[in-house]
This record gives structure tokens, sequence and C-alpha cells, in this order.
């Protein structure tokens, strides 16, 4: 019994002899590295001056008196024209200074116009020309609108502020600047003639307003005003107050309508207004007309000493422009003593634009 529990004993002792690590320097060891490579993790190396890091400049640019730019042109000087806009700006480094501050106007990074102050509304109060930011023709872009209440060109140009600190970090602000009015063909061909290449203005972009639905443009119908008076002989004079857009005279017809708002057909009541000829007819009203037809001459002829029997509705183009504008006349001849024409109260004159159909203005005798 002893010798079995001696035994037992000397066993478990057995069991216990031998070397045991100790894992606490493996540990302390693993620590320490994994400090170290956090710290090398996080570590940020400066740079900059002094072992700082540097801020890039802090900057911000617009426009303004957007409804006051400035044409830049001398008709003697220059080939083209060109426009000023109003801009602000501003640029702060908060850890240095502003080396170098202006405009880019085609976005290169490289300024093409300096400011002479950090923060500024006018480039140079010299001058109203001095004072704006003078974009080139070539920096506009544009898109064409068409619908049912504008036809036209809206230009557009974006250009940068850049402002360049001394150590020569960069700060940037993009500027888009629109033009404020939609330019449509009449104005087009206005800036051309008069300011020649402003906005980047070419004769292709005419063919952009052929379509008769572009309201304004070349195709489109224009819009008359008249008005009416009538005079001892029962003549209704119709003068042309205003037209929104000259066409020739070979673009229009007439319609003369009872108070029914029938045509009147009992001789010329409807026709073209100018002299021609359609399919070897001859056509036309216009008393005024001065061409080299002798045949055309002879009608305009009989139309002038006519008192309405044969023509009721006669045209006069005071200003002879050869277009429907401002000053012209429409007779239309009624009853009297001296005139012969079936025209009453309640009667209307209508003008048509042949190219779209439409009726551009009505006139009702009183």
């Amino acid at each position: 019994m002893n010798k079995a529990f001696l035994f037992v004993i000397m066993l478990v002792s057995v069991s216990f002899v031998g070397c045991i690590e100790d894992s606490s320097d493996e540990l302390s060891n693993e620590d320490t590295t994994s400090e170290e490579s956090q710290d090398e993790d996080t570590t940020i190396n400066p740079v900059g001056v002094d072992n700082a890091t540097n801020m890039a400049p802090h900057v911000t640019a617009g426009t303004w008196l957007n409804d006051d730019e400035f044409i830049i042109f001398d008709s003697l000087n220059d080939d083209e024209a060109r426009l000023g806009i109003y801009v602000n700006w501003a640029a702060k480094d908060f850890d240095g200074s502003i080396a170098n501050a202006g405009f880019d106007l085609d976005l290169d990074m490289n300024i093409d116009v300096f400011v002479e102050e950090d923060f500024g509304i006018l480039i140079n109060n010299n001058s109203a020309q001095n004072e704006t930011l003078e974009i080139q023709n070539s920096n506009w872009k544009y898109e064409f609108v068409s619908n049912y209440d504008v036809c036209g060109l809206i230009f557009h140009t974006t250009f940068a502020f850049i402002a360049v600190d001394d150590v020569g970090a960069t700060g940037i602000q993009l500027v888009q600047y629109v033009f404020q009015e939609v330019i449509d063909f009449d104005e087009m061909m206005e800036i051309k003639d008069d300011f020649p290449g402003l906005l980047g203005i070419t004769d292709d972009m005419g063919d952009l307003f052929d379509d008769p639905q572009c309201e304004g443009g070349p195709n489109s119908a224009p819009t008359a005003t008249f008005f009416v008076s009538e005079d001892s002989a029962g003549v209704y004079h119709i003068e042309v107050i205003k037209v929104s857009r000259q066409a020739p005279l070979e673009d229009f017809s007439f319609f003369l309508k009872d108070g029914s708002g029938s045509t009147f057909v009992g001789g010329n009541g409807f026709g073209e207004v100018a002299m021609q000829f359609q399919g070897g007819t001859e056509m036309g009203i216009d008393m005024t007309y001065n061409g080299d037809d002798e045949a055309l001459q002879s009608r305009a002829t009989n139309v002038s000493n006519d008192d309405g029997s044969m023509f009721p509705v006669h045209f006069s183009d005071n200003d002879r422009d050869g277009t429907l504008s401002s000053g012209d006349q429409f007779l239309v001849y009624g009853s009297s003593s001296v005139s012969n024409g079936p025209a009453q109260d309640g009667w209307k004159l209508d003008i048509q634009f042949d190219a779209t159909g439409d009726i551009i203005g009505s006139a009702r005798m009183m």
C-alpha cells in the first residue's frame, strides 16, 4: 500500500519536471513591434516651409452689374468688337501671402489678366473699358433655343480666377457668365453689322433661324399693327403702324372680308400685294410699283386710277423699300359719290404671310 502511494507521488512529480518557458518577453517584443508599426503608419511627413503643411489660397469670384455689359470697339482701329463684363474676386492665404492672382479666360491654368489687389470689383478704374474683364470672342459658347415663346441664341462663357501663394500652391474658382439677353434673328443681324465678331457670332448661325416656326426668324411670320380711318369719299385708309419684322411685299397676300367673315369674290377681293407674275398672270395691287416690266407698270396705273370698281383694295409702298413696313398704307374702297367699292363698316382686311399661311394682322372698317 505504501509502495503504491510512493509510486504515484513519483509519477506526479516527474510530470512536472522540465523547462517551462516564460512568454512575457515575446509578448513584450510583439507589443513593441506593433506600436512601432502604428507609429510608422500614422506619421505625416510635413511639406512646405519649416516643417509646416502649406495651405492653398482660399479664393472666390463672380460677376456683378450683369445688366450693364460694356462693348469694346473702335471702328477705326479694331477689327472685332469684344464684350467687357464686371467681375469681383477675393483671395486669402491664411499661412502666407498671395504672390500672383488673376483670371484665366481659356481655362489652360495660366493667368491671362492679372489683378493688382487680393480683393476687388474693378479690374482697373482708369476707364469704363478697363474696369471690366474683356472676354475674347473665341471664348464664347452658345445654345440655340426654339419654342413657342422664344427663338434665339443664348451666349455663355466660363473662366477661372486663380491665386498662387508664396510657396506655389494654387487656389482656383470657376465662374460661368450667361449673357442676359436672348439674341433673336434681327438682333443677331444688327450685331453683325454694327459690332463685327462680337460674342463670336458668325454667318453660319443664321441658318439656325431658317425654320418657319422660329419666332422672329427670316422665314417666320411677322406681326403687323394697323390704324383705320375713313375719309369723306368713303375710302378706308389702313395705315401700317408697326411690323415686327420686315419682309418683301411678295411674301404677303390680302383678303377683303364682309361682315359675315366671307371673302369678297366680286373681283380682286383677294390676291397678292406686290406686283408680279404667277403662272403667266399679272397680279398685285401696289400702286407705287417702279420696276421695269411694262405690263406691271400698266397694272399699277390701272389700280391707281380705279375708284374701287375693279380693285377694291389698293396698296402704297410709301417708303419704296419693297417691304411691308411702318408708314405703308392700304386703301379699301366703300361707296360714295366718288367711290364705287363694296366695303362698309364691319368689313375687315386680313393680311396673310404666305410662307406659313398665318394672318399677321387684321384691320376692321369702322
